[in-house]
């Protein structure tokens, strides 16, 4: 090995570093010469070998400095042109905030794009009084600073009060709030008074407000008293953190308005609780942040939205959200009736500097510490959004290795812990918050001053930047771009695609799993009747044949033991059996399978509130399952992945088109997966492939999903241009990044739904199979299904830019940090020609797998 690299010019030391594409940078520290290459082999030594040849042959510009050759091969933007990007949005350099000015010219990173967005005011619309059931709420509503209502507030409030159910999209803190809870108290209010008129006095629940969070609810609540309480419409927080003593007195006072959440409605209705009871007399619903409840989750509560309408009868229903692609036709969805659309035409409430940086010398991860610590320094309330578990909690750990004062908050966490973090944020004791989307919703938290956010759909980050400025001051907002993904690839060179990429909600209403287990619930809510859900007609048939559900004279009543039994486990925010993960004897969290196996295999490293620990044992038996864990030292350098293996069947096949020229299933399919081994990788060096390590004794899982199947076309050219002994490994090379392009380079397209997708490519047959990752399915392949050929494009384009020539993978074009086989087999111009066949219209039709191909996931 070369200790010691010397410049061919003057002999003196070269600095060697490798970017985010495996291409190396060489730097003479005296001579300034300069040059990237990219080696045939990927190591440092033959990086320098390649450098040395390139100067002996006159290709490297002795005339170009370090800096020029950066900026030449676009590594980094030209002070020049950040300072023209600046200008373009409408300041200078050296007005703009001290932390972005820093991070603008740090020299580390490719400055993609940067904008101001000002503070706009919605057009106003009349005053409270002008409606008259508002008239009553006009000193409420002046106490907190508003004479006029917005035009789409007025709106909203004469579609409530003429009785039309209504989706109401609006930014952040524009008012959405108001722009219900005004139309539904005046309505209570006013049966009030007419019952009292009429001489009747009996309570009941008329209002259920539903919040995605707990955290919310609370947030929430204070802002709807103060418009109620002066009108004595009464309203109570109902969920499971309410000590029982208080939750018994909210039954017998029957407030007005319940604010809860729909886990707490599901498991009320099933146990047939008192205050189940209370429900069937509502007759206005909210859904808030209506845009959380997509995939897994949003099934569960269409269907939950189902059995509360059997049992009210019917109701009023307004959805809230701060933005989302397809409002109208995803309420509809979700609650099964059109709504009403009313959309406010404000942007932002204060001004706000917004930056796209891309990580070209150093990982994204480097890169938001980076920003984080600029902020922190200059002490700005920050929160740095991660969309993994994994990805914050690296986060933190690496922050405070830095000496961020810097704290987790995430699902999976206590309660009471993520309760600590929030009230030391508002407080001032903490700087910085390391979160999951558990902090994208409306939660006022205190004053947060800029945002740090990993790459998601436009829609979750205006949601995730809606937490800025609040307060009315300046903010900053960062979204840092991955220095390994396809799509962060795509869109250093195509920014303004991703403004216009705007997420879709996706929900299943068909997904068997979640159907049947509401089907059940449904049953102890109420014993079904022979026509109802007469689009579940198989489920029910099925479920009678499994004798959970039985027909009496003309209704269907449950087995009460075993259907409770089996419902008691489900968890509406996800689905798959359940594995507690135990530390000392005691329950410290717990993971759904199949992730579960994933994450918690024997020798797993698995984070959980900044602490990392060891997987000692794992165990998974009908059903039910847990895994021992162990901590490990604070300076243990390696956390682990998976490796993946899975066989797709294809049960049922729910239609078929031609994409191009390409024939595709949507179908229902039986995945098997297995965990075979692991690979260590270590902490800092994230973009390598780590060093293998198989299990004993693979795990394995199988779970009926939804998918679609279709058949690539053969690279011909890269097969004949292939040596005899590669021609397979070219084929299935082609595939599996075929596969991997789709998927991660479409990611915003189907609105970040990738995250809930697995692939499948099988061997040299072509047949790529895409699925949900849950079982049962959740939506996410039905969205990239409905959009494969913008998928096939878009997939085209990344390969087509991408520089790179490599037939082993590449961060920038072919890798999936999902991959569960270490990005191994991808060979980029294949699957090039796979995809410009497709674009070209060569036809192909679906096959049966043939047993005996390599999966590749």
């Amino acid at each position: 090995m070369l200790q010691r690299y010397r410049c061919p010019n003057c002999k003196s030391k070269l600095e060697i570093k490798r970017l985010f594409d495996l291409r190396y940078l060489l730097n003479c520290t005296k001579c300034s010469l300069s040059g990237i290459v990219l080696p045939s082999i990927d190591n440092q030594d033959e990086a320098y070998l390649s450098f040395l040849a390139s100067y002996d042959k006159g290709q490297l510009p002795k005339d170009l400095k370090y800096e020029e050759v950066l900026q030449e091969e676009k590594v980094i933007r030209k002070e020049n042109d950040i300072r023209r990007l600046v200008e373009d949005a409408g300041t200078a350099l050296e007005k703009i905030p001290a932390p972005l000015r820093d991070a603008l010219l740090s020299k580390s990173d490719y400055i993609v794009t940067y904008r101001i967005f000002e503070p706009q005011e919605p057009k106003f619309g009349c005053r409270p009084e002008e409606i008259p059931p508002i008239e009553p709420l006009s000193p409420s509503l002046k106490a907190i600073g508003i004479d006029r209502l917005y035009k789409f507030q007025e709106e909203s409030c004469r579609a409530i009060l003429d009785g039309k159910n209504v989706v109401i999209v609006a930014p952040t803190g524009a008012g959405k709030t108001e722009a219900f809870a005004c139309p539904i108290i005046a309505k209570i209010h006013q049966e009030v008074s007419e019952a009292k008129l009429a001489g009747i006095t009996a309570s009941r629940v008329r209002a259920l407000f539903v919040y995605p969070t707990k955290a919310l609810t609370r947030d929430q609540i204070p802002k709807i008293e103060n418009l109620a309480a002066p009108l004595g419409v009464q309203i109570a927080v109902f969920d499971g953190d309410i000590p029982k003593r208080e939750r018994d007195k909210i039954i017998d006072e029957s407030p007005d308005i319940i604010a809860t959440n729909f886990d707490t409605v599901h498991a009320h209705l099933m146990n047939r609780t008192k205050f189940s009871f209370l429900l069937r007399r509502v007759k206005y619903l909210v859904v808030d942040e209506v845009h959380s409840y997509t995939g897994t989750f949003g099934t569960n509560v269409h269907f939950i939205l189902k059995r509360l309408k059997r049992i009210c009868g019917g109701f009023l229903w307004v959805a809230a959200s701060a933005t989302i692609e397809n409002p109208k036709e995803f309420a509809q969805q979700l609650f099964g009736e059109e709504p009403e659309l009313i959309e406010s035409d404000q942007l932002r409430r204060s001004k706000m500097h917004f930056t796209m940086l891309f990580p070209s010398l150093r990982s994204h991860r480097s890169l938001a510490l980076d920003l984080v610590e600029k902020t922190a320094k200059n002490n700005y309330g920050t929160i740095v959004f991660s969309s993994s578990h994994l990805g914050t909690e690296l986060t933190a750990f690496y922050g405070r290795k830095r000496g961020i004062n810097i704290a987790v908050h995430r699902a999976g966490l206590l309660a009471n812990f993520r309760k600590t973090v929030e009230e030391n944020f508002k407080k001032g004791l903490l700087t910085v918050i390391a979160a999951t989307p558990t902090l994208e919703l409306g939660i006022d938290i205190g004053r947060v001053d800029a945002i740090v956010s990993d790459l998601v759909p436009v829609t979750r980050l205006i949601q995730r930047t809606g937490r800025a400025g609040r307060r009315g001051q300046e903010s900053l907002a960062f979204l840092v771009l991955r220095d390994s993904d396809p799509i962060s690839q795509y869109y250093k060179n195509h920014p303004e695609d991703y403004f216009n990429d705007v997420e879709p909600g996706y929900i299943d209403p068909f997904n068997p799993v979640i159907a049947d287990f509401h089907l059940l619930a449904a049953s102890l809510d109420e014993p079904l009747k022979l026509n109802e859900f007469g689009e579940y007609e198989n489920n029910i048939e099925r479920l009678q044949k499994s004798f959970l559900l039985k027909q009496i004279r003309d209704k269907l009543f449950p087995d009460y033991k075993e259907v409770r039994k089996l419902l008691q486990n489900h968890n509406i925010r996800g689905i798959g059996e359940s594995v507690a993960i135990k530390f000392a004897g005691k329950t410290i969290g717990e993971r759904n399978m199949p992730l579960a196996m994933e994450e918690l295999h024997k020798d797993a490293i698995y984070f959980l509130a900044g602490t990392r620990y060891r997987s000692k044992k794992f165990e998974f038996k009908s059903g039910a399952g847990y895994a021992e864990v162990e901590r490990i030292s604070p300076n243990y350098p390696y956390y682990t992945k998976a490796l993946l293996d899975e066989w797709p069947t294809i049960t049922h096949v729910f239609e078929t088109k031609a994409v191009k020229g390409i024939e595709v299933s949507y179908c229902n399919l039986l995945i098997e997966k297995k965990v075979i081994g692991y690979v260590n990788i270590e902490i800092g060096k994230e973009l390598g492939r780590g060093d293998r390590v198989m299990l004993e004794e693979p795990l394995s899982y199988k779970f009926t999903t939804k998918g679609f199947v279709f058949r690539a076309p053969m690279p011909k050219n890269a097969l004949e241009n292939s040596e005899e002994e590669e021609v397979d490994k070219t084929a299935m090379s082609a595939f599996h990044a075929t596969e991997h392009v789709i998927i991660e380079g479409s990611n915003m397209i189907t609105g970040g739904a990738s995250q809930d997708m697995g692939g499948i490519s099988l061997g040299t047959s072509g047949l790529i199979f895409v699925h949900d990752g849950t079982p049962g399915g959740n939506g996410a392949s039905k969205a990239l299904y409905d959009r494969l050929n913008k998928a096939y494009e878009r997939g085209l384009k990344i390969l087509s830019e991408c520089p790179c020539s490599s037939i082993s993978g590449c961060p920038r074009c072919t890798y999936s940090y999902r991959c569960g086989n270490n990005n191994e087999f991808l060979h980029k111009l294949a699957a090039k020609e796979v995809l410009e066949r497709i674009r070209d219209g060569e036809e192909t039709n679906v096959v049966e797998p043939l047993l005996g191909e390599k999966a590749i996931v």
